[in-house]
């Protein structure tokens, strides 16, 4: 739209940044739109926004040539001063977190940049970073928002890497300050990788457009593993495809990346697995279906063998409960026999102890017979503990019933 001269001011003398709109092909929405950008200017009073000092028109022969004035800033770009300095990662989150409140000023006093990219982020000698450029800004105003002041709908209007998705649409409706909070993710992405999340620098409009409305950037971590966790979420929440989804403001994200320097938690959180699934099935929607209906048919044919392999199991189980249940039962039967003839066996052996015919020379009482047996059990260390039960039981009952408990 014009040249930018370094020059000189009379009152008061000072350098001054001088933009001379290009002579001649200044219509009069073109006036009007360079009216409106210098009185959003000369709301901006920041250390991080580079400060206009006059704006007017010159008569050149060729018409009104606008012109303005601006505070002139001496340093190298913000990429330029990150990499020449070798800024660490603290430093140039630092860094970060003072432009992103320049920006939050300019939204506040209702100016939205709608270009912003490292190139227009200028590092002073003294590390102050100054936003510079707005002359492509809308304000946020509705009585400001004049059809001459309308971009036309499907012209795209700033730098197509770091356009939000919103933007490259071409509908200026639909952009309003979190645009810039995702152009503010893109330099974020670049100032610590040193690579475009997208890399569109050399793809036709139509593609770059579809990339950065579709398209989920490189993870920070598969860059650079030291930025794994909460730098990365705090970038991707800033380059979140949906305006909802991100930082509702500058200074929320600059106040989430200052948490992080200051080691305490931060607000974002990662995206949930549904949500990311979600948008991949979005994204792939022919790939999903396709997915879904050999699932859905492996599932059937699962569920009818897993059905019929139950039935078979429960069928064995039955089977196997069955033959455990009779082979406890003979086995209880066969130790009721064997105690059964251990009882008999020493009952008989306690009868033929007191029978006359064998050598007996009297006959022996019944208390004898008793005496006699609980002696013998006591001293028969072969019996088995089930059959010396059943025994004492019988011997005991015998003692009692003739009153010798």
């Amino acid at each position: 739209m014009g040249t930018v001269y370094l020059a000189e001011q009379d009152r008061p003398r000072r350098t001054v940044a001088l933009k001379v709109m290009r002579a001649g092909i200044m219509s009069r929405p073109m006036l009007r739109r360079f009216e409106h950008e210098s009185q959003m200017l000369a709301r901006l009073q920041h250390p991080g926004i580079a400060q206009i000092y006059e704006a007017s028109t010159a008569d050149t022969g060729q018409g009104p040539q606008p012109f303005f004035a601006m505070e002139y800033v001496k340093g190298r770009t913000l990429l330029e001063h990150a990499f020449a300095a070798r800024l660490d990662t603290r430093e140039r989150l630092e860094l970060f977190v003072r432009i992103c409140d320049a920006v939050h000023h300019a939204h506040q006093k209702g100016v939205i940049h709608r270009d912003l990219k490292p190139a227009n982020i200028v590092v002073d000698s003294t590390g102050q970073p100054k936003v510079l450029d707005f002359g492509i800004a809308r304000s946020t105003d509705a009585d400001m928002q004049t059809a001459t002041l309308h971009t036309q709908a499907g012209q795209l209007v700033g730098t197509v890497p770091y356009m939000s998705p919103e933007q490259i649409s071409g509908d200026p409706n639909a952009v309003d300050t979190r645009s810039d909070i995702y152009s503010l993710g893109v330099i974020l992405y670049q100032l610590l990788t040193g690579r475009l999340p997208h890399a569109v620098t050399d793809k036709p409009i139509a593609l770059a457009a579809q990339m950065i409305q579709h398209d989920e950037p490189a993870r920070l971590e598969t860059v650079d593993r030291s930025l794994r966790g909460d730098v990365q979420t705090i970038v991707s929440k800033a380059l979140e495809k949906e305006r909802g989804r991100r930082y509702q403001s500058a200074s929320d994200l600059g106040a989430d990346m200052a948490r992080y320097l200051r080691f305490e938690p931060i607000s974002a959180r990662p995206p949930s697995r549904v949500y990311l699934m979600g948008k991949f099935a979005r994204r792939n929607r022919a790939l999903v279906g396709g997915v879904v209906a050999v699932t859905l048919a492996l599932i059937g044919g699962s569920v009818a063998t897993a059905w019929q392999a139950m039935k078979a199991m429960e069928g064995m189980r039955l089977a196997e409960a069955r033959k455990l249940e009779a082979d406890a039962s003979m086995k209880r039967a066969m130790v009721e026999a064997e105690n059964a003839k251990g009882v008999n066996r020493f009952l008989t052996e306690m009868l033929e102890a007191a029978n006359p015919d064998e050598g007996n020379s009297r006959d022996v009482s019944v208390l004898e017979m008793v005496d006699r047996a609980a002696a013998k059990l006591k001293e028969d260390a072969d019996t088995s503990d089930w059959v010396s039960l059943s025994l004492h039981n019988t011997l005991s009952n015998t003692y009692r019933a003739m009153g010798k408990p």
